[in-house]
């Protein structure tokens, strides 16, 4: 103590100025840092929670750039699927391409001469109507159909439906596609200028007219012309069969007659030989025509057709197998679309070596863990897979694989099913971003929850305390003048000794 001994009134006024000047300090450092909570000693509960709170917040908000990270990992492995997609389709349309082209063809043609004696055999059929146009026919065609083979076309006119003359109804069957000079068959006017006239363009078609009203009105329903007659250019051949079996294939038997599964036409026979492997065509031979056997062929590969039955002797053709040797010519243009393709393989290789992120691809079989909270009990692992050629089940071409129609038809089976598991590939990862992006945005916002909590706690209210300061400082300066009248009073007690 200092010994000196203050009034009632001045010690009184001197503690509530001194209140005053702690409440001031206070204020002011409130304002000051913000906080109006800044240690355990203001409030330990408040302190502490908001305390803990804080390095909640902290801990998630440093796992938010480890999350937006792996996010940009599968952006950029979608990215990198998509286009290996691309690259694969554009191989698969590589060996589409090759599969149009025509392939390495090998013939055997042990064949027989048919048809050069009997000429009504080799004419083309022909099927005249018994319409007279010379008093100015004229008639509605829309609807008429001719039966070429398996196939109907119909013939319609080119305005509406309404009687039109001869030349018109002619114009209408050459007009159609499928017909006309330049397909099957073709109409004109017959010699004598009255009648008109179908004609096959081949003496390889069969074709018949059905009975429609277009077909009543010409005269020619029912009608029909016949190609080619191989029983009546071979002799001895009705009654009999042929067994006919390529590169080893499935075995194709023909039966040779009139009756109903029969083969009486060259049409029928291209017909029955469909899908075998071996295809039929007519060759002049001088002044007949033989019958050619040709089989596809594979380039490397041994190539054969065996023959068998009872018409072979009538065609003079051999039985047993014959083989034709290994194919040496490839198709250049296969030759350089199978280059192409071997190409596309070595992109395929570079894209997905190159769809890497921070060290990180998990199209090369690498793969991702992400921790979700602090203490790592919540995680998400993205498995990566394996998207180079060798891994899609894609190789290398190494022979002349481009050459066969079979071959070719296996690498675009495998290429599709490389595009199938990519495309799943592709959607699991899709899934997997759309998880993160929902975590993420979920850590964000639980931070800023956090955050806001931890604040609302310690944080002051400074309008509040500006207000605050302003009271406390119109008080001490109160208290100021209170401590000075206060003073001022006991110096009264010197007047005495004036």
């Amino acid at each position: 103590m200092s010994g000196i001994t203050l009034s009632n009134g001045s010690r009184s006024v001197l503690a509530s100025l001194q209140n005053t000047a702690a409440q001031l300090g206070t204020t002011q450092n409130r304002l000051a840092t913000g906080k109006r909570i800044n240690s355990a000693l203001d409030n330990p509960t408040a302190f502490f929670t908001a305390q803990s709170l804080s390095n909640h917040a902290a801990g998630l908000n440093a796992l938010i750039d480890s999350i937006d990270q792996a996010q940009s990992t599968l952006k950029e492995t979608t990215q990198g699927l998509a286009s290996l997609i691309d690259l694969v389709e554009s191989a698969k349309s590589v060996a589409q391409q090759a599969r149009r082209t025509p392939p390495p063809v090998t013939n055997y043609a042990q064949i027989d001469q048919i048809g050069s004696a009997d000429a009504s055999a080799e004419a083309a059929g022909v099927v005249t109507s018994n319409t007279d146009t010379s008093g100015g026919f004229s008639a509605v065609v829309n609807g008429l159909q001719i039966h070429v083979g398996a196939s109907t076309y119909t013939v319609h006119q080119s305005s509406a439906p309404s009687p039109e003359g001869i030349g018109a109804i002619i114009a209408d069957i050459n007009n159609t596609v499928g017909l006309g000079p330049s397909g099957a068959v073709r109409a004109a006017l017959d010699a004598s200028g009255r009648f008109i006239e179908l004609t096959a363009n081949s003496t390889d078609i069969d074709f018949d007219v059905p009975a429609t009203a277009a077909a009543s009105a010409l005269g020619i329903a029912g009608q029909s012309g016949t190609s080619t007659s191989l029983l009546q250019a071979v002799g001895g051949l009705s009654g009999t069969s042929m067994v006919v079996q390529a590169n080893g294939g499935t075995a194709r038997t023909i039966n040779f007659g009139n009756g109903g599964g029969q083969v009486s036409t060259f049409e029928g026979l291209q017909n029955a030989l469909a899908g075998s492997g071996v295809s039929v065509s007519l060759a002049q031979n001088g002044g007949a025509k033989n019958v050619a056997l040709t089989v596809s062929s594979s380039v490397g590969t041994q190539n054969s057709l065996t023959t068998s039955g009872s018409a072979l002797g009538a065609l003079g053709l051999p039985g047993g197998g014959v083989e034709f040797g290994i194919a040496t010519n490839p198709v250049s243009t296969r030759a350089i679309l199978q280059t192409q393709y071997n190409a596309m393989l070595q992109q395929i290789d570079a894209l997905a070596r190159d769809s890497s992120y921070n060290g990180v691809n998990l199209l090369q079989g690498g793969s991702l863990n992400v921790q979700l909270n602090e203490s790592g009990s919540s995680s998400f692992a993205v498995g990566g897979v394996t998207c180079n050629a060798a891994g899609l089940g894609l190789t290398t071409l190494a022979g002349t694989e481009f050459q066969s129609n079979s071959a070719i038809d296996g690498i675009v089976t495998a290429l599709n099913a490389s595009l199938r598991t990519m495309r799943a590939d592709s959607a699991n990862f899709g899934t997997s971003l759309s998880t993160l992006r929902i975590r993420f945005d979920f850590t964000k916002t639980d931070t800023n929850i956090l955050q806001s909590g931890a604040d609302a706690l310690v944080l002051a209210d400074t309008n509040q305390e500006g207000a605050n300061l302003l009271a406390l400082q119109t008080r001490e300066n109160l208290s100021s003048t209170a401590l000075s009248l206060a003073a001022q009073s006991d110096q009264a007690v010197l007047k005495i000794f004036q």
